[in-house]
């Protein structure tokens, strides 16, 4: 199974299939915005030569943008890197994952030998955090926590107040904090919420540009961090130059791009109230109610996801299987929420499909 969701180079290749409406992967879909298009043509010149290695003017946009100070930037090649950066150098002997979310997480640990243990969200609870649990999971020994905020693949997100009180926790435990936030465009209140803000050494934050300007083909991520040891450790050890030119022009056009961003947040404001409210009508699955822009939804009928994924393809839709998500199983799906007309067919299908078997 693919880890990250529909690979549709590999469905093109193995089905011959083209075109597709991939709801697997959580875009905005109003691609990329035309301010970088513009800028793009207009300054080829950027290839020419080498990027500044300390990206301090890429790093000074970033921490504007987040009311930071640039030395609390650091920059990489999508969050991803970043993430696998920070478990290297911080090294942790035993780490706590929140879980149903995304893998990664896992893996970076594992290749530290880090033991990494899984905090359960609780379905019948609608996927919240319990504190009180996670206080008593904490005081047996953690060197790491780890928190998606929204979380994928459940759509939760917790307000800054809330979090402000995992941190607490996670500190009176002697225990380290990372948050992934690269989600966190598409929330209501999005950057006002972030735990960013605490400038907590405590805390490192993770975010990314790809989801909401739509660019995952310019591998752009970022953390907040205010741990002055652990940001000279990342600066020093890391590889020279993996954020490319074109990365680092993108960030400069789409953070300033008040059109795009206000139009993409009204969006995702109605569409994800609208398809939660429609997929709620079907009489074979549960939908949970998302803040950001992809919805998860459980199977209660006969279908399961892998048959259900191979239904879709059929009607031309990829959706996101959630089985390899840990306790999550064949009885999860994750839409992506995409424009109004393409998520009336998507519901549509994924309806009609599942009530084929009852």
């Amino acid at each position: 199974m693919e880890l990250h969701g529909g690979n549709i180079y590999k469905l093109a290749r193995e089905k011959g299939i083209e075109k597709i409406l991939d709801y697997s992967a959580n875009i905005n879909p109003f691609g990329l915005p035309e301010s970088l298009k513009k800028a793009v043509v207009e300054n080829f010149h950027i290839f020419e030569k080498y990027p500044d290695p300390e990206y301090v003017e890429l790093r000074e946009i970033l921490a504007k943008h987040n009311g930071m100070n640039y030395e609390n930037i650091i920059v990489g090649n999508g969050a991803t890197e970043i993430i696998f950066l920070y478990m290297k150098m911080l090294n942790p002997k035993k780490a706590l994952v929140v879980n149903p979310t995304f893998v990664e997480y896992e893996r970076a640990l594992m290749q530290t030998s880090c033991q990494v243990d899984h905090f359960r969200l609780e379905e019948n609870e609608n996927f919240v955090l319990d504190k009180e649990k996670l206080r008593e999971e904490l005081n047996k020994g953690y060197d790491l926590l780890v928190i998606c905020n929204p979380n994928n693949p459940t759509g939760r997100f917790m307000t800054r107040a809330e979090m402000e009180e995992i941190a607490t926790i996670a500190k009176e435990s002697g225990t380290r904090l990372m948050v992934d936030e690269a989600f966190i465009e598409f929330v209501e209140g999005n950057y006002s919420e972030s735990i960013a803000h605490l400038k907590d050494p405590n805390i490192f934050v993770v975010r990314a540009l790809t989801k909401f300007f739509a660019i995952p083909g310019i591998r752009l991520g970022f953390a907040i961090c205010h741990d002055s040891a652990i940001i000279n450790r990342i600066q020093g050890e890391r590889e020279p130059w993996t954020v490319n030119a074109l990365a680092e022009l993108t960030a400069k056009v789409v953070l300033d791009d008040r059109e795009y961003i206000e139009k993409s947040e009204n969006w995702v404001k109605k569409e994800k109230k609208w398809m939660y409210e429609e997929l709620t009508k079907g009489n074979n699955i549960k939908a949970y109610k998302t803040e950001t822009n992809f919805i998860l939804v459980k199977l209660t009928g006969n279908s399961n996801s892998k048959a259900l994924r191979e239904k879709l393809i059929e009607d031309g839709i990829l959706i996101r299987d959630c089985s390899n998500f840990p306790f999550l199983d064949e009885n999860y799906i994750r839409l992506a929420i995409k424009d109004h007309k393409s998520n009336q067919y998507v519901v549509e299908r994924v309806v009609a499909r599942t009530n084929e078997n009852g």
